[in-house]
């Protein structure tokens, strides 16, 4: 069973914690990751075009099976976005990275 921490609106942790697929509470938040690769020689945002990484979802997947999408998932409780986003790369795409290696682009809370 996977489990997710429960956040406020602020981000601040609030010391619950949900199974994965539980019923989600207006006023409760839950942290996810999407992972935007573009390849190395892609110039800088707002001087051009880049070359971006996307998968194709597996045809078995529950929601928007077969559709072309970038990589992510939620953060497991206990976890960091970073380590997050490292552990979907591996599971989702064999790729290995470090947090380290990642940069945050943006923050988006959705209501």
């Amino acid at each position: 069973m996977e489990y997710i921490d429960v956040y406020t609106r602020d981000g601040i942790p609030t010391g619950k914690i949900k199974e994965k697929h539980e019923v989600k509470i207006p006023g409760e938040y839950y942290r996810h990751v999407l992972i935007i690769m573009k390849t190395a020689d892609s110039p800088t945002p707002g001087e051009g075009e880049g070359i971006y990484v996307v998968q194709q979802r597996s045809l078995k997947a529950r929601y928007y099976a077969g559709k072309w999408d970038m990589t992510g998932g939620g953060v497991r409780s206990g976890e960091t976005p970073g380590e997050a986003a490292v552990r979907e790369l591996s599971e989702e795409l064999g790729i290995v990275a470090n947090p380290q290696d990642l940069k945050l682009a943006f923050d988006y809370i959705k209501d």
